[in-house]
Parts: structure tokens; sequence; C-alpha cells
């Protein structure tokens, strides 16, 4: 057969055996929900620290006052009063309040010297802030985060108080940290557990807490007579802060350091100075929701060992 009947015959064939329906592959039709970026078993948080000037302590109290202090048990307030510290949770509608803490203070021309009132005229003096971090993460179930609260205090003497106990300490280059590690529940909760741990002296190598490894760092005292626990929904926030009078550990971690206080000294009457810091932890996003979360189903993979 040449080529050229084989062209004419296969038409022919094509349309004698029969039209076939053309089948349009399906699409899956795109969820109304956004797909989530974060692991299963992680927490998403915002942590803040917001450094407060000395006239705003009537309306930090008012502020603390509008907090469900009760969320935490009365023995653990106690330990914490006990030590200058305070703690706290915030609804997910925070207190109006909250803003005019945290927001930046107005600029007065008349605290300024020549060259900031040159940079004022010009538009180009930005406003103090009060917040001295806020970030966004994501933390894994069991993960530490670690906060560094304070500045480094060049010298300090501290005493760690439990009922009739107290056990005395001092260090240079003192700092004051708070670690998260977060727990995500079943019902949409999440279990924070807080610690409170003082850095204190020269960096020296020292065997890593979580592995074999060698790692420059200060010696590190974590405070296990104030680890506590508490459990938050989405959108409330633990809120961390000392005591009114801003003494005794609340002063290693929320208060102004030394260096800064000689700073303080030389500014004028009427400016604002620092008085204390306040931490706030808030749930943003959690995944672990038994109602909508089949992993539940899969069992985690544990590694036997022959004996």
């Amino acid at each position: 057969m040449s080529l050229r009947v084989y062209f004419l015959i296969l038409p022919l064939v094509v349309c004698m055996s029969g039209c076939v329906e053309w089948e349009t592959p399906e699409i899956p039709a795109r969820s109304i929900f956004p797909e989530s970026r974060i692991a299963p078993d992680a927490v998403g948080m915002e942590v803040a620290l917001a450094q407060l000037d000395t006239q705003q302590k009537d309306d930090f109290e008012l502020f603390w006052n509008q907090l469900d202090q009760q969320a935490l048990p009365l023995g653990l307030r106690k330990r914490l009063d006990q030590n200058g510290l305070r703690a706290a949770v915030m609804a997910s509608a925070a207190p109006a309040i909250l803003h005019q803490l945290i927001d930046p203070p107005p600029i007065l021309p008349d605290n300024l010297n020549s060259l900031e009132k040159q940079l004022y005229l010009k538009g180009l003096l930005r406003k103090k802030q009060r917040m001295i971090t806020h970030d966004r993460i994501s933390n894994r179930e069991g993960e530490l985060y670690s906060v560094p609260v304070s500045d480094i205090h060049p010298q300090f003497s501290w005493s760690i108080r439990n009922g009739d106990l107290e056990t005395p300490g001092a260090g240079a280059a003192v700092r004051g940290g708070v670690n998260i590690t977060t727990f995500p529940q079943g019902d949409g909760t999440v279990k924070l557990l807080i610690e409170f741990e003082i850095h204190h002296g020269k960096s020296r190598p020292q065997i890593a807490e979580r592995s074999f490894f060698k790692e420059n760092r200060q010696a590190i005292h974590r405070i296990e007579e104030l680890k506590f626990e508490t459990i938050l929904m989405a959108g409330e926030s633990l809120v961390l802060a000392p005591t009114a009078d801003v003494a005794d550990l609340g002063k290693l971690f929320f208060g102004a350091a030394q260096s800064e206080a000689s700073q303080l000294d030389s500014l004028p009457s009427d400016s604002p100075t620092a008085s204390h810091r306040l931490l706030l932890v808030r749930i943003v996003q959690t995944q672990m929701d038994d109602l909508f979360n089949d992993s539940r189903f899969v069992e985690k993979l544990t590694t036997a060992f022959a004996e």
C-alpha cells in the first residue's frame, strides 16, 4: 500500500469507529480555609518586651487590675510576689490602656537639646520606642524559646525566697532571662512552661544543655522555685512584670540596669526615665486540635533497642 492511500483510508477508519467522548480531568476544589504554614505540632506566638517610664506607674497599675490574676494558683502568686515578681493572664480583647503604655511617647520640644531640636524641626527626629523587642515565632512541641528580658547589670546581688528558705547569690555581668516551652493540647489550648534563669560571669566553654558539644556561654542559674505552668487559649496572653516597688528579682529581671540608672541622673527633671519592663507572651495559632487533626490516629515512631 502506498503512503498516499494509507492517509486516505485512515480518516475513514476513525469515523467508522464512532465518536469518543472527551473526558476533562477533574480539578480538585480549593478549600475556603487558608493552608497553614506552620508544623502540625507548632504554636504561633507573639513575644513582646516593653520598657515603661516612671510617669506610667499609675497607668500600669490600672492595666494590671484589669488582668486575670486568679488564672494562676495562689501559692505560685505568693512565691512570685515574695521575690518581687508577678504574673497574670490577659484576655484576647486587651484593655485599651495597654496601647497607651506601649505606644511611643510624644516628643516634647522643650526637653530637646540643640541637635535634637534641629532634627525635630526638619522632621528627622524619631519617637522613642517603648517596645524593645516584638517577635513572631513558631515554636514546636516541647521546644524552648529563651527571651533575654534585662540589660546587663555590671554587678548584682540577689536572694531567692521560697517560704522561710532564702538562697543568696551574686555575680558580675548579670542578666535575667525567661524560658518559654510550649505544649499544644488536644482541645486547642497551649500549656506554657515558664522558667526564670540568671546568666552571670564571663563566657567560658561549657557543655551545651541539649548536646555534647561545648559552647561559649555564661554560667546559668535556673530558678526551680519559680518554675510554673499555665494554659492559654488562642488570643490570650501571659503577662510578666515586677511588683510595684521593683525590688529583689523583679529589679534584676525587669528593672533598669545600674549603668542605665547612672545615665538617667543627667537627664532634665521632667524627662521620662526608665521605670520597669513587662513581658507579654500571646498565643496566636495552634494546630493541635483533636476536632480537626487526623494525626491523633497515627502513632509516633519509636526506636527499639535490642538488649
